[in-house]
């Protein structure tokens, strides 16, 4: 894959425009947001199941007819703590997982949509450049769908060398959305604020997510290429706040 040797300014990039992106002689910037609309049949039983609040399940949790679109959460999920995989701040819940965090992975999702959005921004950053070859090699491998999509990232992460990431310099976690949501499959919108001195600017990463062997796996980006699935924005109008405080 072509690459450039111009210097680079990374000051305003996310994780995953690092050089390994940077170096792509041609990146797709169309966003695939991937929109699912969800026919809902299912009505409000008597045990209060339709009400407008929810809590997050165990991880061991089996799906339900909450986790239709109807009752998507709306708000930051309660109970979170933030921990460092590199530079990154990514979530932990005791009731959405991870449960597992061993060898560069965090596995162990529950089967709901709060256990969907922790294992969006988990295995994205885990999969990102900045986090090191001993993190985003066996998430890549071992944690997302099989395809040539995820086999082209992988050979694109091999091909560039070291370059760790600067104090400042990397994306943050700010906020989320479901743009759809089954109990098979999962599209969140994971929005990252770039880190600069004027005014805000975000990159809202489309990620995909599938129910497989009884965990969330993520879908590499169409080519490999993160850009291909990010939009850029200057406001969170339609996102839900949430990130490291």
């Amino acid at each position: 894959m072509p690459r450039s040797s111009a210097p680079q300014d990374f000051a305003d990039r996310p994780p995953w425009t690092r050089p390994v992106f940077i170096a792509s002689a041609a990146l797709v910037l169309i966003v695939v947001i991937a929109g699912v609309l969800v026919a809902v049949s299912s009505r409000d039983s008597d045990d209060g199941t339709g009400s407008g609040t929810t809590s997050a399940p165990s991880p061991s949790s089996a799906p339900t007819e909450t986790t239709t679109p109807h009752t998507l959460p709306t708000a930051a999920p309660a109970g979170v703590r933030w921990d460092l995989v590199g530079q990154t701040a990514v979530p932990v819940s005791a009731s959405a997982g991870p449960t597992r965090v061993a060898g560069g992975k965090a596995a162990g999702y529950a089967h709901t949509p709060e256990g969907a959005l922790i294992a969006a921004a988990q295995l994205s950053t885990r999969a990102g450049y900045s986090a090191g070859r001993q993190s985003w090699e066996p998430t890549i491998e071992q944690q997302f769908e099989p395809g040539a999509d995820r086999d082209r990232l992988l050979a694109t992460l091999r091909e560039v060398g070291d370059a760790p990431a600067q104090p400042g310099e990397l994306s943050q976690i700010a906020g989320f959305s479901y743009q759809s949501y089954t109990p098979e499959t999962a599209v969140i919108g994971l929005a990252l604020r770039a880190p600069s001195a004027g005014t805000p600017r975000y990159h809202v990463l489309s990620l995909t997510l599938r129910w497989r062997d009884g965990d969330w796996r993520m879908v590499a980006p169409p080519g490999g290429a993160w850009t291909s699935i990010n939009r850029q924005t200057s406001e969170l109008t339609g996102i839900v706040e949430w990130g490291a405080r």
